[in-house]
C-alpha cells in the first residue's frame, strides 16, 4: 500500500450505513448496512484498487474515491475520462440506491501517481473530491484557483457535475513543497472546505486568516473554496512550532463554522484558553479545533489524547453544534468519561468515541457551575442563587435547541442581576466581574 505522507493515521472508513473495504489488495467493495442487507458489491478492476471516502446523498446514492492501479477499472460512457492517464489515477463513482448499476464512474488523474481521499456530495448532486496529485498534468479548469503544479506534490479540490461527464472546476491547492488534502465538507451554499497537511512555507493563505505562516515541519491547513473554486474564501494554517500536526477530517454546521480533527506532535499546537485539554500528553495526540465562520479565530481548540499515539481520523457534527470524533489510541490513559461504554484499552491500540459540547452550551454550563459553586461555599443562599440560575437556565435552553441569538437576552439580563447583588453587597466587585466577563465573552461568542 502506498505511503499517505507525513504523520497520517490509517484511514478511518466512514461508517455511517455505508462502509468501503480493501479485498485482497486488488479491488474493493461497498457494502450498505441495514437491519437486513441491503447491498454488497466489489468495485475494481484486474489490478489494484482502493477506496478512501465515501458520501451518501438524499436519495440514497452513494459516491465513492479512492485510487485505481487497474486499466480496466469500471468506468461508464460519456464519463469524464474513461482511460486511465497514469499508473494510478484517483477515481470517482456513482453507484444507485440499489447498488446494481453505476450511475457514472470516471478516472481522474493525470500521468503520474493521484489518490482521491475524501468526496462529499451537494444538494444539486455534484460530487466535490479532494485529493493529491503528484501530476504537472492532472486535470485543473480555466479560472480555478491553481491551475499549475508549483511542488513535488499537491492536494486538489475537485467538483464533478451530477452526470460525471465533466469538471464544474478543479485546482491544486498548495505551495512550494508538498501536502495531502485528507478530509473534505460541502455547506448549502457550495463552498468546499478542505483540510489535510502542508509542509509548505508559502502555502496560499488569505489576510485576516488565523494563523499565515508555517510553524513546524508540517502544519494542518484549512481552506474554504468558493462554490466555483476561483478563490479561497479562507486559507490558514493551524499548527506549533516544536514538531508537526496533521489534519484528518472536517465537518461544517450550518453557520460555517469548521471543525477538524487529526493528529499533532506539537507542544505548542495553538490552544483556547478553557479547553478540555490544552497540553499534549504523549508523543501524538489527536486534537478538535473549530474555526469560526471567517477562518480568522479558533472558537475553540484542543488536545486529545493519552500518554501514547492518539490520532484523529473522522469528525461529524450536529445541528446544536456538537462536534463527535472518532480514531485510534494507544494510550491507556485516553481520556474516558464516567458511564462510558468501555473505560479501559482492551487491545495494543482501540477505537475512540468522543463528543464535544457545542462551546456555547458548554460556556453557559460552566456559569451554571459557578454560580452553584457561590451557592454551594455559602457565598450566596439558595434563593440569589436561583436569582441568578433562571436566566442561565433560559440561555441553555436556547443554546440547546440551536437558538443561540436567543440566549443573548437572557445573557444580558444575568449582567443585569449581577450588577444589583454587587450593589447589593451580596458578590464582591471582583466575584461580580469575573461573571460579567464570562457572560460578555459568551455574549460576544453567539454575535460572531
Amino acid at each position: 500500500m502506498r505511503s499517505r505522507g507525513w504523520c497520517s493515521p490509517p484511514r478511518a472508513k466512514n461508517k455511517d450505513t455505508v462502509e468501503t473495504y480493501k479485498q485482497g489488495g486488488n479491488a474493493h467493495y461497498i457494502q450498505k448496512l441495514a437491519e437486513f442487507h441491503v447491498y454488497s458489491t466489489y468495485l475494481g478492476g484486474s489490478h489494484n484498487d482502493d477506496g478512501f471516502g465515501i458520501a451518501v446523498d438524499s436519495s440514497g446514492s452513494v459516491y465513492v474515491t479512492g485510487y485505481a492501479s487497474s486499466s480496466d477499472f469500471p468506468t461508464t460512457p460519456g464519463a469524464f475520462q474513461t482511460s486511465p492517464a497514469g499508473a494510478s489515477d484517483a477515481f470517482v463513482t456513482e453507484l444507485n440506491p440499489s447498488g446494481s448499476a453505476l450511475v457514472y464512474s470516471t478516472y481522474l488523474g493525470g500521468t503520474d501517481i493521484d489518490d482521491g481521499f475524501a468526496i462529499a456530495a451537494d444538494s444539486s448532486g455534484q460530487a466535490c473530491v479532494a485529493g493529491t496529485t503528484f501530476s504537472n498534468d492532472f486535470p485543473t479548469t480555466p479560472g480555478a484557483f491553481q491551475v499549475s503544479l508549483p511542488g513535488s506534490g499537491h492536494a486538489f479540490v475537485t467538483m464533478l457535475n451530477p452526470s460525471g461527464s465533466a469538471l464544474v472546476y478543479s485546482t491544486y491547492l498548495g505551495g512550494s513543497t508538498s501536502e495531502v488534502g485528507y478530509g473534505l465538507a460541502v455547506d448549502s451554499s457550495g463552498n468546499a472546505y478542505v483540510t489535510g497537511w502542508t509542509e509548505s512555507n508559502d502555502f496560499p493563505t488569505t489576510p485576516g486568516a488565523f494563523q499565515r505562516s508555517l510553524a513546524g515541519s508540517a502544519d494542518i491547513c484549512v481552506t474554504k473554496l468558493n462554490p466555483r473554486g476561483s478563490a479561497p474564501v479562507y486559507s490558514t494554517y493551524i499548527g506549533g512550532s516544536s514538531a508537526g500536526s496533521a489534519g484528518a477530517s472536517i465537518a461544517v454546521d450550518a453557520s460555517g463554522n469548521a471543525y477538524v480533527t487529526g493528529n499533532t506532535g506539537s507542544t505548542n499546537l495553538p490552544t483556547t484558553a478553557g479547553a478540555f485539554q490544552t497540553s499534549l500528553a504523549g508523543t501524538y495526540n489527536a486534537f478538535v479545533v473549530e474555526l469560526n465562520p471567517g477562518g480568522s479565530a479558533l472558537v475553540y481548540s484542543t488536545y486529545l489524547g493519552g500518554g501514547a499515539q492518539d490520532f484523529g481520523g473522522s469528525i461529524g457534527v450536529d445541528t446544536l453544534g456538537n462536534a463527535y470524533v472518532a480514531g485510534l489510541t494507544t494510550s491507556a490513559n485516553f481520556p474516558t468519561t464516567v458511564g462510558a461504554f468501555q473505560r479501559a484499552l482492551a487491545g495494543s491500540q482501540n477505537a475512540f468515541v468522543a463528543k464535544f459540547e457545542n462551546s456555547s452550551q458548554a460556556q453557559v454550563s460552566n456559569l451554571q457551575s459557578t454560580v452553584k459553586n457561590l451557592v454551594s461555599t455559602g457565598t450566596l443562599n439558595a434563593g440569589l442563587g436561583q436569582f441568578l440560575l433562571v436566566p442561565l437556565d433560559a440561555a441553555l435552553a436556547a443554546a440547546y435547541a440551536g437558538r443561540t441569538g436567543a440566549a443573548v437576552p437572557d445573557l444580558d439580563a444575568l449582567i443585569f442581576d449581577i450588577r444589583l447583588l454587587v450593589i447589593l453587597r451580596r458578590l464582591t466587585p471582583t466575584e461580580g466581574q469575573t461573571l460579567i466577563n464570562a457572560a460578555n465573552s459568551l455574549i460576544a461568542e453567539l454575535r460572531g
